[in-house]
């Protein structure tokens, strides 16, 4: 029994020892170890890969990466070895212009019950808008009211611009909510024109193309009545070589200056430009001037209209296509001329003028209609001075006014046709009333002042009422028939009358007699048509 005991008991032991040294073998621990301890800033775009070197005593291993890393190759043998591993890093980048977050994961190798984390954290980008990138148009008040400023500002302008380069309203906007009380016109200059050298508006004028698209801008209410001497005033202040076109504006206008100026509900200043398709419906307030004998030319779309030719370049304006709805009020302030340097009002345009050369000013195709009750020198319907080169083609006046200028020249289409001015198929349906005893007044013209200016076509329906007594201050068509190349083939209608008094009897027979003073013999083809009772 001892002997079996003792056996037993040398068998016990030997077994023991052999779980000892298995139990040894199992609780190894390995080593995994990189020649990287962690991937940082990688970048965003165009990340590239990394190289790292793994060395593991374990007899292999194996990685886990996240979704957006590549590795190569993802497992190996170790035993002592070291392995060349690659990781491919996608791209955490969209575009130039849009934001992507940083993004960190790990890379982890594991092996013989031990592992290796390296962490690998990768750059975001930050979006670059580029203010100047368009948005294709203007599409709200806050976006219009920045256009403004940056146009006023000097600062680049593109970020409103569509496809054809033209800055473009995109709806109807509101401007009541906004204060306009200092409003800074759209191209505000130092200098308006000069009638009499006709170069190009001073200061940042502006230049370009203005496409209304066919919207509506209400609330523009506005009040400047202390315009500097030279200065302009409007919705814009002065375009130069430019284009507005398919907008219309509703405007609240007050308007008053200290010696020259121009001011016009869309424009004060109109040089070598393009207005077509524009719609205007404003009341208009007056305030004159603060000085005697100095131009104050107002107007429903524009205040001084000009072009010229420089070097053999012909620079021409043009007001087209245009819709004009006014009730006009005010006076000249102290100026009490009624010449070019005079108090003027005209429901599209002041002062008008061109390069009798060459380059032409061109009015067409535009209608007026509302009431003005203006003490101006110079007031009509359309166009109170056509200086030079003008021409005033296909438009209608429906506004009636009523002017107690002293010494006025008040023609309800235009008060002065001077040299190479036109006048072709234009014809008045406005009624028009002057009070002083010494003011020209008529339907269609006030005065024909050169001998190249002419009339052509069109007509006059309105009634004529008149303080002036003398027979060479009025006119069913022309107050005075001073000078002209040639009147010919006008409609002759409405009445004409005294104020407060007889109204004469006008008929088939003795219309001649009241068509206008002066030089009214060579009128030539005129009908008479009895106004409708």
């Amino acid at each position: 029994m001892k002997t079996l005991h003792k056996c037993l008991v040398l068998l016990l032991a030997g077994a023991s020892v052999a779980l000892s040294c298995n139990k040894q073998e199992q609780t190894k621990t390995y080593t995994i170890s990189s020649d990287i301890s962690n991937i940082s800033e990688v970048a965003a775009n165009n990340p590239g890969t990394q190289t790292l070197v793994v060395t593991t005593d374990a007899p292999y291993w194996i990685a886990q990466t996240p979704d957006w890393i590549t590795i190569e190759p993802n497992m190996g043998v170790g035993g002592g070895r070291s392995t060349v591993v690659t990781l491919t890093i996608q791209s955490n980048y969209k575009n130039e212009s849009t934001d992507t977050a940083p993004r960190t994961g790990e890379v982890k190798f594991s092996g013989g019950m031990t592992s290796l984390v390296i962490p690998v954290s990768q750059l975001g980008h930050v979006g670059y808008i580029d203010p100047d990138a368009s948005i294709g148009g203007i599409p709200d008040e806050d976006e219009f009211m920045d256009f403004v400023a940056a146009y006023n500002n000097g600062d680049p302008v593109h970020r409103w611009y569509n496809a054809q380069q033209e800055i473009e309203l995109l709806a109807d906007l509101d401007l009541s909510e906004f204060d306009l009380s200092e409003w800074v016109p759209i191209g505000n200059v130092e200098k308006s024109g000069n009638v009499n050298n006709a170069s190009a508006p001073e200061g940042n004028y502006f230049r370009g193309v203005f496409n209304g698209g066919g919207h509506t801008i209400k609330g523009f209410k506005v009040s400047k009545t202390d315009i500097a001497d030279g200065g302009t005033f409007g919705f814009f202040g002065a375009i130069s070589r430019s284009t507005v076109k398919n907008l219309t504006l509703e405007a609240d206008f007050t308007v008053g200056g200290e010696a020259v100026g121009d001011a016009g509900v869309l424009a004060g200043t109109v040089y070598a430009s393009t207005i077509e398709n524009v719609k205007v419906k404003a009341t208009i307030k007056i305030e004159g001037t603060k000085t005697d004998n100095k131009r104050f030319a107002v107007g429903g779309i524009a205040g001084f209209v000009y072009c010229c030719t420089i070097e053999g370049e012909v620079m021409e304006s043009a007001i087209r296509d245009c819709e004009v709805e006014i009730a006009v009020s005010g006076n000249g302030g102290e100026n009490t001329k009624n010449g070019a340097s005079g108090p003027m009002f005209g429901g599209i345009a002041g002062f008008s003028t061109g390069d009798k050369t060459a380059a032409r000013t061109t009015i067409e195709n535009c209608v007026v209609r509302g009431t003005i009750k203006a003490d101006q020198g110079r007031c009509s319907g359309l166009l109170a001075t056509a200086n030079n080169a003008t021409i005033i083609k296909d438009c209608t006046n429906y506004a009636s006014q009523e002017n107690n200028f002293v010494n006025g020249r008040v023609g309800n289409l235009v008060s002065l046709l001077n040299l190479d001015c036109s006048m072709i198929n234009c014809i008045n349906y406005g009624d028009v009333t002057t009070t002083a005893n010494n003011t020209t007044t008529a339907g269609m013209v006030a005065l024909l002042n050169d001998n190249s200016c002419t009339v052509e076509g069109g007509g006059n329906y309105g009634n004529i009422r008149t303080g002036n007594e003398s027979t060479n201050g009025r006119g069913l068509l022309v107050a005075n028939f001073s000078k002209f190349a040639y009147f010919k083939d006008v409609i002759v209608s409405g009445t004409l009358g005294m104020v407060g008094g007889s109204v004469f009897d006008i008929n088939a027979g003795n219309f001649l007699e009241y068509i206008g003073g002066g030089n009214y013999d060579r009128a030539e083809g005129l009908t008479y048509v009895a106004p409708a009772q």
